[in-house]
């Protein structure tokens, strides 16, 4: 029984010290001084196992030491065999055929600068394993060139270049007569080879000989040689000749630089008379665009003045109309004052509707003498307010036409006999008024209807802006009177109705004293405003507001409104410039004064016009366009 437990012991003993023993057995080796080798060429990083031998499952590992390890090349007997680092495909190699006798050296092809480092050989099975470093040192050397650069100053400049040197070469020039100042310079590209550039002169010599560039790799202790013979007629010689040449060259250039200056004279003053010319007539231009648009300017506010004089002149033949209720359509509805009128269908539904929707004014205009003063009455002038109604038609028609409506026999407004401005489906009738409304971008909501039956013409305006809207001729004898269409009430016209606005003077507002009201037609304004006369004294200061009040037809007060207080502070210096004197109204007498401004204006501009054309004959310039058509209308 001793004897087993004295045989597992050994047995024990033996397996235990089986694995040292052979660790101890196995070395490997790595070169014990730093390999070179030369970018572009292979070289061999030695690593050899003692005793030679080649192990079962054996791996070796070459790995390049730097921040980490770098897989150079990996070797297995079990796994994946013979495969190259990923940065080193198709450049590894392991000579896999002397495993036998211990040789796992590696060969590293088409050696480049970023090669140069430490590497490390490692062996292993499963027993044992053993490392081993070698250090790897890249050289490069490249051919010198040197190149005769010409004449330097008193000698001839050399230079020398290489280009493909590593590590960072040395350079030296030999020979004799060589300037002290040597310029050298050293670049590195992007495959870190450095380049080397130098230059220097050599002076004139009794025998200058070979010189040399040489550029030396200091690590391989290998040199670069290039040498060039200079001899004595290459150096540069003073002539005789050259004082005299210079002389000559001397004159010559005063003689070339005094003719340049003569002609570059000559051509400044041709080029500053030219000049003179040139800004003599961008003056003239200048004056004469300037003068263009004063005259067309001019133009334009004469027309504008002519037209607004057109249409006051128009306006002052302001008479007041009202709409006869028993000469309308049955469907339509005349307001009590006679100055609204707007279609009631019996039913809301669209139904064929018989005859015109047509409502005749009371009054008839016919030419007639003055009575009360020299010449007779043939302009009448009335507005009508629109609103933004999309179907309506205004006009005058004759006494026929109007017995026809008042016996309810006029189916649609006919062709002779009746004047009209429409409006249908947004669109104006006739075409001619459609094209200037459009041409204007805004709407008129208040027509002026002017009819001068001296001239037999009938005339729209549109107040807001005072223009001209179409003028169209009346012809026959017979007595004319206003009427109004307001269209069928469907969609969005629904009971919107044609207003006549009541005869005011249009160029001056109303004014309200204390306690003083004003009527106004409900619905015939969006806004109402109105001045306010005051006597001011000592005693006005306080707060002030609006009362305005909605009256039934029985005049009860059905709704009333009372605006914000404004409060009036009267100090001493408004007492001091009037105190308590009554402040100067406008009336008919300041109506008159402004009436005979305005026409003064427009005649003073008449008469400029003429001046204005003979000053362009006399400069000699053109005559603007339509400047004599507006002394023709204007006359």
């Amino acid at each position: 029984m001793a004897t087993r437990w004295q045989l597992c012991v050994c047995s024990l003993g033996i397996l235990l010290l089986a694995p040292c023993s052979l660790s101890e057995k196995f070395s490997l080796a790595g070169s014990p001084h730093p390999v070179v080798g030369v970018v572009g060429q292979d070289v061999v990083l030695p690593c050899q196992l003692s005793p030679p031998a080649r192990l079962p499952s054996m791996d070796v590992q070459w790995r390049k030491i730097g921040s980490g390890f770098v897989q150079v090349h990996e070797y297995s007997d079990e796994g994946p065999q013979d495969v190259p680092g990923e940065s080193y495909q198709n450049r590894t190699e392991l000579f896999l055929r002397e495993f036998s006798s211990g040789n796992v050296s590696l060969k590293l092809k088409g050696l480049q600068v970023t090669d140069d480092g430490k590497y490390q050989c490692f062996v292993r099975n499963p027993e044992w394993s053993r490392e081993a470093t070698t250090d790897l040192r890249v050289r490069a050397v490249a051919p010198v060139f040197i190149d005769v650069l010409g004449f330097w100053g008193q000698g001839i400049g050399l230079a020398c270049r290489s280009a493909g040197w590593f590590p960072k070469p040395e350079l030296q020039w030999v020979g004799k007569n060589l300037a002290m100042e040597i310029v050298t310079n050293v670049t590195q590209d992007r495959e870190n080879l450095y380049s080397v550039v130098s230059h220097v002169t050599v002076t004139e010599g009794e025998d200058n000989g070979d010189i040399s560039c040489i550029v030396r790799n200091g690590l391989l202790e290998t040199e670069q040689r290039s040498a060039i013979h200079l001899s004595g007629d290459i150096f540069p010689h003073v002539s005789p000749w050259l004082a005299a040449f210079w002389v000559i060259f001397t004159l010559v250039l005063i003689a070339a630089g005094a003719c340049a200056y003569l002609g570059y004279s000559a051509k400044q003053r041709a080029s500053l008379k030219k000049r003179s010319e040139e800004e003599r007539l961008l003056n003239l231009e200048t004056e004469r665009v300037a003068l263009e648009s004063e005259c067309q300017e001019l133009c334009e506010r004469l027309g504008r003045a002519v037209t607004e004089l057109e249409f006051r002149r128009a306006r002052s033949c302001m008479v007041p109309v009202t709409l006869d209720p028993s000469c309308k359509h049955p469907e339509l509805t005349v307001s009590s004052d006679g100055r609204t009128v707007q279609h009631n269908p019996p039913s809301p539904e669209p139904a064929a509707l018989y005859g015109a929707l047509i409502v005749v004014g009371r009054e008839g205009f016919v030419s007639r003498r003055d009575y009360g003063g020299e010449g007779r009455i043939c302009r009448w002038y009335w507005e009508i307010m629109v609103g933004d109604s999309l179907d309506w038609e205004l006009g005058v028609l004759s006494e026929s036409v109007r017995g026809r409506v008042r016996q309810e026999r006029l189916e649609r407004p006919p062709e002779w006999g009746c004047w009209a401005l429409g409006r249908s489906g947004g669109q104006y009738h006739p075409r001619e008024a459609n094209t200037v409304i459009q041409s204007w971008g805004v709407t008129p909501t208040v027509v002026g209807v002017y009819l001068d039956l001296e001239g037999e013409s009938l005339s729209f305006y549109n107040v807001s802006s005072m223009a001209l809207i179409l003028e169209i001729p009346v012809e026959g004898s017979e007595r004319l009177f206003p009427f109004l269409s307001p269209g069928h009430a469907v969609g969005r016209d629904l009971r919107k109705p044609l207003s006549i606005c009541p005869p005011s003077d249009w160029d001056f507002p109303q004014k309200l004293g204390d306690g003083e009201e004003i009527s106004s037609q409900m619905g015939l304004e969006d806004k109402f405003t109105y001045g306010y006369n005051h006597t001011v004294s000592s005693g006005s200061s306080g707060n002030y507001a609006c009362v305005y009040e909605m009256k039934n037809s029985d005049k009860r007060v059905t709704k009333s409104h009372l605006s914000p207080a404004k409060h009036l502070s009267v100090t001493s210096s408004a007492s001091s410039r009037g105190g308590g004197e009554e402040p100067t109204r406008t009336g008919p007498t300041m109506s008159l004064i402004i009436w005979a401004a305005r026409c003064a204006l427009v005649l003073l501009l008449l008469v400029s016009a003429p001046v204005i054309t003979f000053v362009l004959e006399k400069r000699g310039l053109p005559e603007p366009a339509g400047l004599e058509d507006t002394h023709v209308e204007a006359s």
